[in-house]
């Protein structure tokens, strides 16, 4: 039994991304396997042999369709602390469902199994019924669960992940609904329908509709409801009522120019990307659970909600400029990866593309400078320079939350190259909006079938001047990537270790820099 725990912990050291097995909130299929590593990891070496199978058996189980079907929960705060009760049933009486799993890691905010505690199982009888605790988060019975509760302690996190994970303090913070309630494991229906009590100033909760007659939330998947908890909030419509912000507290910007730079971002992305998401987008902005220095921010996007803590800038100038950049990295992921059905792990492909459109966002918005541009780039080479070896943007995908800087740097050079590339080859005809335009087209979300993200984004790249090579060649390359071939003829090159623009570029340098937004920049130069 030590020799099959040690093989088991070795796997396990491997898969550094093992905690995204819940993507979106749901545990995948392929994904069983790391699943059952995890459990079996977290047991002492001397585990009986008889509990050991069981929870092979019992994990085996839920990859079939049964297992982790809607839920149907009431969520009460406990008064005067950070503690939340919650008490549920699965809709449809339980059936084959033995177990019960949360999260237990979350973009990079580990320990959230052990929030969950004094959990009690239920038979459809109502006969209580034992609970195995297999790991911090993960429980099981020996027979089916119909009903369930459990206390989790939602103590704020640092301020590095106070915009990721449900968190109370002094009656306010956000509940999110994917790691507050069990998970559905396989192919199980995500959907709950959630009452919500003893809490003051709880906000409709994004991604979810109101049942006005039951006083309940239903929520289609539960991994995307947010639901913040705040007395001081206030709604602000933008778009013509397509677009929601939720605003808490007072701010040095107003609120409708942040509602109106909201409206111009969607906008521009919407007419990029020849499509809107299958939802109204809202975007909830709050401050940290406690006090933070100034211009200190962190953002999720689930869904079709935006999340913003933050603390104001220091001058009122600064304010509404820095929540355009957030709104034009955050809504980005309106598109990618929430507004397609792409399966697997793509972060290589959607986080550095979601800092290299902002950027041209800004440009074309004039809000920042083609100077802004070049300055990001420039950075993203130096830190790109001290990767780990070996470190490809599939490798550094796989543990994310280790290898972050890698995964950002490197991605937003690859989306430069790729854009710079497309342009010469067509000779300006198309562009990265090109292919994001095409994936969202061939898979947005109102599509059936989910895709493999990979094949799906290499062919779309494929079929533009054969990028479909090159796009793989940077996601495998286990090196720094080299913008030699790309800056050739591009109108820019290196000057003391920083990307600038050739003083007597040709006409067609002139017509890529064009494409990349330098005239905007010379127009917002010249005011």
């Amino acid at each position: 039994m030590t020799t099959l725990i040690r093989l088991i912990k070795i796997k396990y050291s491997t898969e550094r991304g093992l905690p995204v097995i819940f993507a979106n909130g749901r545990v995948l299929i392929e994904k069983l396997p790391f699943y059952l590593f995890a459990v079996l990891k977290s047991m002492p070496q001397k585990a009986d042999i008889t509990l050991i199978l069981l929870a092979v058996i019992l994990v085996a189980a839920c990859s079939g369709q049964l297992c982790g079907q809607a839920v149907d929960v009431a969520i009460k705060a406990v008064p005067q602390t950070e503690y939340v009760e919650v008490t549920g049933r699965f809709a449809d009486g339980g059936k084959d469902v033995r177990n019960l799993a949360f999260e237990r890691e979350f973009a990079g905010v580990a320990g959230l199994g052990e929030r969950i505690s004094d959990v009690s199982l239920s038979a459809a009888d109502g006969r209580k019924i034992e609970v195995k605790a297999f790991a911090p988060g993960e429980f099981a019975a020996a027979e089916p669960i119909a009903g369930f509760s459990y206390r989790v302690r939602l103590s704020p996190p640092k301020l590095a992940g106070q915009a990721h994970v449900s968190w109370l303090k002094d009656g306010r913070g956000i509940i999110f609904l994917g790691d507050l309630l069990p998970l559905p494991l396989g192919s199980g229906d995500p959907s709950a329908r959630v009452t919500m009590s003893g809490f003051a100033g709880v906000g409709p909760p994004a991604g979810c509709i109101a049942d006005v007659k039951d006083a309940a939330f239903l929520c289609a998947d539960r991994s995307n409801g947010v639901i913040p908890i705040s007395t001081g909030s206030r709604d602000v419509e933008a778009g013509n009522g397509r677009l929601l912000l939720r605003i808490e507290g007072k701010w040095l910007f107003d609120d409708e120019p942040a509602a109106n730079e909201f409206d111009d971002v969607f906008r521009h992305y919407e007419h990029a990307f020849g499509g809107t998401p299958d939802c109204k987008p809202t975007v909830t902005i709050m401050r940290f659970a406690e006090t933070a220095p100034h211009s200190v921010w962190e953002a999720d996007t689930r869904g079709c909600s935006i999340v913003i803590l933050s603390s104001d800038t220091p001058f009122r100038s600064q304010s509404l400029q820095q929540l355009g950049n957030l709104f034009r990295h955050e809504a980005f992921h309106l598109w990618f990866p929430n507004g397609v059905k792409l399966s697997g792990r793509y972060d290589w492909f959607y986080e550095g593309m979601a800092l290299y459109m902002s950027k041209k966002a800004g440009l074309s918005l004039n809000r920042i400078r083609f100077d802004d541009l070049l300055s990001s780039l420039s950075t993203a080479i130096a830190f790109d320079r001290t990767a780990p070896k070996g470190l490809s943007l599939a490798s550094a995908t796989d543990s994310r939350w280790e290898n972050s800087t890698t995964l950002y740097a490197r991605g937003l050079l690859a989306a430069f190259i790729l854009d710079v590339e497309l342009l010469k080859r067509s000779k300006g005809k198309h562009s990265v909006e090109s292919v994001l335009r095409k994936l969202f087209a061939d898979h947005g979300s109102r599509n059936a079938v989910k895709a493999d993200a990979t094949t799906a984004i290499l062919e779309a790249f494929s079929a533009f001047d054969d990028t479909g090579r090159l796009a793989e060649s940077l996601l495998n390359r286990p090196e720094p990537l080299d913008l030699t071939n790309t800056l050739e003829n591009s109108g820019m090159e290196f000057s003391s270790r920083a990307l600038v623009v050739r003083r007597d570029p040709s006409g067609r340098e002139k017509a890529i820099l064009d494409k990349l937004g330098y005239n905007n920049w010379r127009k917002l130069s010249s005011r």
